[in-house]
């Protein structure tokens, strides 16, 4: 273990008392790697307790990590009940096997554009709020495309976001097989599964998953939407 060179790390860890910042990270696993030259993380420290004293702020967990040499992005997410949320992780993150956000932006999933997997959670609808029927076109240029992403999970998000995933005026999904999300909200974003601007990205679709108590009503339009399933 001494010895290795090369760490790709995607953890996730709940109920301590402080969040997992550079130093910790440093002065428990890194510190006794000395040959290790690469170094990409994903790490998520959830369920942590606001105490009203010293509490970091996403900048200086930022720093904790730049500091020793390790470029990343930090965020602070706030529960109900004093719980808070951390996500740390590599810019660009190239993990290719799950990406996580809770509060999410088009920038930092923009970095996940080579992701496999992307799970996301957010219930805060959108400030800005792109037309169906407007589209500027400047914003044809800044399409994102996910080259690799197999499965999108946006069970636990605002209608804004699967709007914004699914339509091809913002993204590119050619290898999209996977998707959960609430059946409701695919029934409003596909216009009842007849939408050509969500069509593109939901045609090669082999499963779709939705809530477990919502029974998706299969139509024709349905089967011709997802000709794969």
């Amino acid at each position: 273990m001494s010895h290795l060179e090369k760490l790709t790390l995607s953890l996730g860890v709940r109920g301590r008392s402080a969040f997992i910042d550079g130093i910790h990270l440093d002065n428990c696993t890194l510190s006794r790697l000395p040959h290790l030259h690469t170094f990409v993380f994903d790490i998520i420290t959830d369920f942590v307790r606001s105490t009203g004293h010293f509490e970091a702020s996403a900048d200086h967990i930022r720093r904790t990590f730049i500091q020793r040499g390790h470029h990343a992005n930090c965020y602070i997410d706030y529960h109900h009940s004093n719980m808070r949320r951390c996500h740390a992780y590599s810019v660009p993150l190239k993990m290719e096997c799950m990406s996580y956000f809770a509060r999410f932006s088009w920038w930092c999933v923009h970095k996940c554009s080579h992701s496999d997997r992307l799970i996301l959670t957010n219930t805060t609808p959108q400030k800005e709020k792109q037309s169906h029927q407007l589209v500027k076109l400047e914003e044809v240029s800044s399409v994102i495309e996910y080259s690799r992403l197999a499965e999108l999970d946006c069970i636990h998000v605002h209608i804004d976001y699967v709007e914004q995933f699914l339509s091809n005026v913002n993204t590119c999904l050619p290898c999209l097989r996977k998707l959960h999300a609430q059946y409701e909200h695919l029934v409003t974003v596909t216009e009842n599964f007849t939408r050509n601007t969500t069509r593109m990205n939901c045609v090669k679709l082999k499963h779709i998953t939705s809530d477990d108590n919502v029974a998706m009503a299969r139509s024709k339009d349905f089967y011709l939407y997802f000709p794969l399933l």
